[in-house]
């Protein structure tokens, strides 16, 4: 892969990702109501399941958050998992289709393949946050849980409810973000950018 990647951001209406992801490349986001944002070069506005409308060419690098509501511990305990649509293979498909390299990012109980999981605790991050990776690259063995020593208070009820507590600018400041995003994104789904850099540093 070159200096300046192409990058495609798909299911990102927000694109948090994109701070991060600008640093490696031009990035095109796909979303079905995307919210412009500094990060983004090109900003495709439909659903993903139309993407073969949308796209042309190839990608070097894919980032793809496909929605995890069917494997949130909410939606086992409400009995609601087949409610939503699992769209990993969609997510699958546009990623081989279009893009050299790729991530797809979802919650750990997700049906990816074979994902890497990574969690605060490996990187010093006064939080948890576990997400798994499906990746079309070879990932070396995620660093040993730095701590298995209770949260920083400053996430207690995080961790003790699974809210969202805390100021904006304490989780900006632990998930590695300095743009003014708005705090439900940047809360509950933005990848912290130590991971992304981790996972990425292979493809350099």
């Amino acid at each position: 892969m070159g200096q300046e990647w192409r990058i495609l951001h798909v299911f990102a209406d927000t694109g948090v990702e994109c701070e991060v992801l600008s640093g490696y490349g031009d990035v095109t986001r796909l979303g079905i109501d995307p919210e412009p944002n500094p990060y983004t070069d090109r900003l495709v506005e439909a659903d993903a399941r139309d993407a073969a409308d949308h796209l042309s060419g190839t990608f070097d690098l894919g980032l793809l958050h496909p929605p995890c509501q069917t494997w949130t511990p909410g939606a086992r305990m409400n009995g609601t998992t087949d409610d939503h649509p699992n769209l990993i293979p969609l997510a699958r498909s546009i990623a081989r289709e279009y893009c050299d390299e790729w991530i797809i990012e979802n919650v750990p109980d997700a049906t990816l393949h074979n994902p890497t999981v990574l969690n605060g605790g490996m990187f010093r991050l006064p939080l948890h946050y576990e997400r798994a990776f499906e990746t079309s690259h070879h990932v070396p063995a995620p660093p040993r849980q730095a701590s298995l020593s209770r949260p920083n208070d400053s996430f207690g009820d995080h961790h003790a409810t699974g809210g969202w507590h805390g100021s904006k600018e304490l989780w900006k400041s632990v998930k590695g973000y300095s743009h003014d995003w708005p705090g439900g994104p940047l809360k509950r789904s933005a990848v912290p950018r130590m991971y992304l850099n981790y996972l990425l540093r292979p493809l350099l």
